[in-house]
C-alpha cells in the first residue's frame, strides 16, 4: 500500500511539474471548465513536422526554421469577456509573482491592452508570452521552445490563428 501511495505521489508530483512548464499551464488548469474561453494546444509534434517541408524561398525557410524551434503554443482565448479588464490584471499579477519573466514591451490604450513578457536564459528566449484585453476579447499566449523575436513576428503573418496577429508589434522591420 505504501509503494502504491509513493508511486501515485511520483506520478502526480511528475504531472504537475510537468505543467509548470510555462505560465499559461495554470490558466488552462483554472479555466478548463469555463466554457466561455477557447484552449489552444499546438504541441512539439506539430512543429516537429515542419522540419520536413523545403522552403522555396529564403523567407519561407526562415520561418520554417524559427518553427522548428518551437516546442508548443498554448493559448486561453474568450471573444466575450465579462471584464477583460479584470482578467489582465489577474493574469499579469499571478505573472509577476513568479519573477522569471521581464516585460519586452506593453502596448495601453483607451480600448485594449497588450504586454509582451518574456523568459530566457542568457541570451535564448525560452517563453514568449502575450496578454491582450479589449473591449470584446481577453487572450493570453504562450509561445515556448528556442524563440527568435524577428521570426516569431514573420510566422504571425503566416499564421492565421485568432491573437496571432498581436504579434505583429514585434516586427520592427516592416518587410
Amino acid at each position: 500500500m505504501k509503494k502504491l501511495i509513493i508511486i501515485m505521489i511520483a506520478v502526480a508530483g511528475s504531472f504537475s511539474s510537468m505543467a509548470q512548464d510555462n505560465a499559461i499551464s495554470k490558466y488552462f488548469t483554472s479555466f478548463s471548465a469555463d466554457t466561455s474561453f477557447t484552449k489552444v494546444t499546438v504541441t512539439s509534434k506539430m512543429f516537429s513536422l515542419f522540419t520536413e517541408i523545403e522552403g522555396e524561398d529564403e523567407a519561407e525557410k526562415e520561418v520554417l526554421e524559427a518553427l522548428s524551434k518551437l516546442k508548443g503554443i498554448k493559448a486561453l482565448i474568450n471573444e466575450d469577456p465579462k471584464d477583460s479588464k479584470a482578467l489582465y490584471a489577474n493574469a499579469i499579477k499571478s505573472i509577476d509573482k513568479d519573477k522569471s519573466y521581464e516585460v519586452l514591451m506593453s502596448v495601453e490604450g483607451s480600448d485594449e491592452n497588450i504586454k509582451f513578457m518574456v523568459r530566457d536564459q542568457g541570451s535564448v528566449i525560452n517563453e514568449l508570452l502575450m496578454i491582450v484585453s479589449g473591449d470584446d476579447e481577453f487572450l493570453i499566449m504562450s509561445l515556448f521552445g528556442e524563440i527568435d523575436l524577428k521570426q516569431i513576428a514573420k510566422l504571425s503573418r503566416v499564421m492565421k490563428m485568432k491573437g496571432m496577429d498581436h504579434l505583429k508589434a514585434l516586427d520592427n522591420d516592416n518587410d
